[in-house]
């Protein structure tokens, strides 16, 4: 072939491949948009009110936001929300363009519910948990990674001045992990699920002045077991004040019973408490029964003398095995 022939061929090959290679990028699939990477912590302001009864508490803290520059339109600071509150109030909201990009800080006072277990009330210990999320933008938008510079700083702070007059708090984490739910919130470009960045704020408490909590509750049930103990004291000739005493006893017991249920919600499993006022509500109708059995006894065989250092024998053994089983009881807690 001769020379310009083939340098002819050449020249048209590679005119071809010019033209084909913008048609193959053309139908070759786009790449899908990244999601905003956005870097979140928070400030805790106030925590107060745990209420037992609603298993909720009020919280007052800052979130803060560090967007990427190239975000866009997208502003996460407008469109937070703490999914797992009953009330939420927005009370500032300010953003800032920086050199390490938007800068949003958003103060919150809301009301959250969790699902906090009191069966060890007043010797509890609970985990409270706040879970933030875009209320508008999935995982394919947006997502939150917890803000760790590298000098180390924590994501999730307390204020000095918080100091909780009942409680004690030890730990402090702030983590991100993707939420499913089972909806795609009628999204027809979204075949699957719709997933969300959560970010989990987690507060460990502990309960102070347990024990004072406990006396103070429990009044009622311990004077009823003293006043039992009081009652078989007594001669067992004198049946009436015995009968009326025991019979006081147990009705002083059963309404701190419901006194104590009115404060706790109810549970599934029998807490501390309600461990305690059972043991000496049954522990006074046994009383009340040996009682009956050695007055009868008194009457048909055995001296009055003989019965009344029985009964008070009897009232001495039942007060130390009611302390002690109510001692071991608060002790494996």
């Amino acid at each position: 072939m001769p020379a310009r022939l083939r340098f002819a061929a050449l020249v048209a090959a590679l005119l071809a491949a010019l033209l084909a290679a913008p048609a193959a990028r053309a139908d070759a699939p786009a790449d899908p948009p990244q999601p905003a990477v956005t870097r979140i912590g928070a400030f805790i302001v106030a925590l107060a009110d745990l209420n037992e009864a609603q298993r909720r508490f009020d919280i007052t803290l800052w979130l803060w936001l560090i967007s990427p520059q190239n975000i866009g339109a997208i502003d996460p600071a407008k469109t937070l929300e703490i999914t797992n509150a009953v009330t939420t109030e927005r009370q500032h909201a300010v953003t800032t363009a920086t050199p390490a990009g938007r800068w949003s800080q958003v103060k919150f006072r809301a009301q959250v519910r969790n699902p906090l277990d009191f069966g060890d009330f007043p010797f509890d210990r609970h985990t409270l948990q706040l879970f933030v999320e875009d209320a508008e933008r999935d995982t394919r938008q947006l997502v939150f990674v917890p803000d760790t510079p590298p000098e180390g700083r924590a994501p999730l702070t307390l204020s000095q001045d918080l100091s909780p007059s009942d409680w004690t708090i030890s730990d402090l984490a702030l983590t991100v992990a993707p939420h499913a739910e089972a909806t795609n919130f009628g999204d027809p470009s979204q075949t699957t699920d719709a997933e969300f960045s959560r970010a989990t704020l987690s507060i460990t408490i502990t309960r102070r002045h347990s024990l004072r909590i406990l006396l103070t509750l429990l009044l009622g049930t311990f004077m009823g077991s003293a006043v039992a103990f009081f009652a078989v004291m007594l001669p067992v000739q004198q049946a009436p004040p015995r009968y009326t005493l025991l019979s006081g006893a147990l009705f002083v017991s059963i309404a701190n019973r419901l006194l104590v249920d009115a404060r706790l919600p109810p549970g599934s499993s029998l807490g501390l408490l309600d461990q305690l006022q059972l043991l000496a509500i049954v522990g006074l109708v046994v009383l009340t029964g040996a009682s009956l059995v050695l007055t009868n006894l008194a009457e048909k065989r055995i001296p009055l003398a003989r019965a009344t250092v029985l009964s008070q024998r009897l009232g001495i053994l039942w007060l130390g095995g009611l302390l002690s089983l109510q001692a071991l009881l608060v002790a494996l807690r």
